[in-house]
């Protein structure tokens, strides 16, 4: 394989292992902590989740060293290129723990698919799968997320 390194779809890559990075944190820190009745169900969809969200982390630093760039390993660094927000105080129930993850799924989505367009436009066709694959997990995840939060109707 012809090592290419096109710099806007390595930084995408970056950015988006840093966000998984983030999320996979975010994951552990709310199964670790989540209390109530609905303890049980959330520590499990949390933990869960949180090893799907691993497991794409090492495809998107490889990703970045088949192209031929370094992929970042520090927590600095990891933090510098994510674009979720960082709550600074734990949330206090179960269900704005459930909200501020849809919220960082959604982020997540939507980098995602501009990674996917902008890996398109350069050619790179698979990064672009990468890219479509975790927006699909990601997509499904957010699904369930939202799911939690819904009102049954009477």
């Amino acid at each position: 394989m012809d090592r290419k390194k096109d710099a806007a779809v390595v930084e995408a890559l970056r950015r988006e292992q840093a966000n998984a990075v983030q999320l996979y944190l975010q994951y552990k820190g709310y199964h670790w902590n989540v209390s109530g009745p609905t303890f049980h169900d959330l520590h499990l969809l949390f933990d869960a989740h949180a090893k799907e969200i691993f497991e794409t982390i090492d495809d998107l630093a490889e990703r970045q060293r088949i192209l031929g760039a370094p992929a970042d390993y520090t927590l600095e660094a990891m933090r510098e290129a994510s674009k979720l927000v960082v709550e600074p105080a734990l949330p206090p129930t179960s269900m704005e723990m459930v909200e501020h993850l849809v919220a960082s799924h959604r982020r997540v989505i939507e980098t995602l698919k501009k990674g996917v367009e902008l890996a398109d436009r350069a050619g790179d066709p698979g990064t672009t799968d990468l890219f479509t694959r975790i927006v699909l997990a990601h997509e499904k995840m957010e699904w369930f997320l939202r799911e939690i939060l819904e009102t049954p109707s009477a």
